[in-house]
């Protein structure tokens, strides 16, 4: 819990640095890269959790490897993090990053996973309609699921619009199941 309230912290300092350095959408994106390594790379994650490696090792590594992709300012804030030996609160600190973003942004996030990959201009359609009813602009990430029949599913935070084949069918059971029942 500490933790979380820590990287909210960070997450709102930078914000205010990066937006008044109109640095916002490269810092998400440094954030997301570093993040997804950490992520997917367990030898990075144990590399920068080590306790045998040195600080100035550590700094000297990240820079090798981020500095020409991740901006001076992400950058600046990694040296800070190691220094202060909060190096484990970089995913939080970016998830809280993209909440403030989304947030002062209006930006709403979907995930969207459909029973096979969807064309461009079915994802045009499909954002357009989420951002007119919702009034924001919209980022979402695609998946494909093999096991839905057809149709999508929309994740919107703790929301599932379900527009699968197999939830509709699922409903008309359950529709008819309870007309059943009352008749009955």
């Amino acid at each position: 819990m500490a933790e979380h309230r820590v990287a909210a912290r960070y997450a709102e300092a930078l914000f205010a640095v990066a937006e008044e350095s109109k640095v916002v959408d490269a810092i998400s994106d440094d954030l997301r890269s570093i993040t997804e390594a950490i992520r997917t790379d367990p030898q990075f994650k144990l590399f920068l959790n080590h306790p045998s490696v040195g600080r100035e090792e550590r700094v000297k590594v990240l820079e090798t490897v981020f500095s020409d992709k991740a901006t001076a300012l992400t950058m600046q804030l990694i040296r800070l993090l190691l220094e202060k030996r909060r190096e484990g609160i970089i995913p939080e600190l970016s998830q809280a990053f993209d909440r403030i973003r989304r947030d002062r942004y209006k930006v709403m996030y979907a995930e969207v996973t459909s029973a096979q990959a969807l064309s461009e201009d079915e994802i045009k359609a499909l954002e357009a309609k989420l951002a007119k009813s919702s009034g924001k602009k919209v980022e979402a990430t695609y998946s494909v699921d093999s096991n839905l029949i057809g149709g999508i599913i929309v994740g919107i935070g703790n929301h599932v619009l379900d527009g699968s084949l197999r939830g509709s069918l699922d409903r008309m059971r359950d529709h008819l199941l309870y007309n059943f029942n009352t008749t009955n």
